[in-house]
């Protein structure tokens, strides 16, 4: 049996991560999601460290919408280091790990907070 002596090519340098880049990146994760239709959930997320900024998701009548806008009153609060997002965002970490290290944190309804992580990040 021959072996395979192709060597893979490195990726190339990856862009530089903007406020743009994370809410087309979460806009793109979220645009197939489903959700349940009498869910209500209201997101604030506030990113820090390289990249600095507010979003907001709003999950409603079973679709997910992310806006670049502050929404005061959210059923869920979240801070989170930009890169760790949106490596969350691009499959190359897992959501709990990134609240297990502390790199993304979440406080506000619970329940709200597992319809967000179904709709959001754990579908297909």
């Amino acid at each position: 049996m021959a072996k395979n002596t192709t060597k893979t090519k490195k990726p190339a340098q990856s862009e530089a991560l903007t406020y743009d880049t994370i809410i087309d990146a979460f806009r793109q994760k979220v645009a197939k999601a489903t959700a349940p239709v009498d869910a209500c959930v209201a997101t604030q997320i506030t990113l820090y460290g390289s990249v600095e900024g507010v979003l907001y998701i709003v999950i409603a009548n079973g679709i997910a919408k992310v806006e670049p806008f502050d929404y005061k009153g959210a059923d869920i609060e979240v801070d989170a280091d930009a890169d760790t997002f949106m490596s969350v965002l691009s499959g190359n970490k897992a959501l709990s790990t990134a609240i297990a290290e502390g790199d993304i944190k979440m406080q506000g309804n619970a329940g709200k907070a597992i319809i967000l992580g179904t709709t959001a990040f754990f579908h297909n």
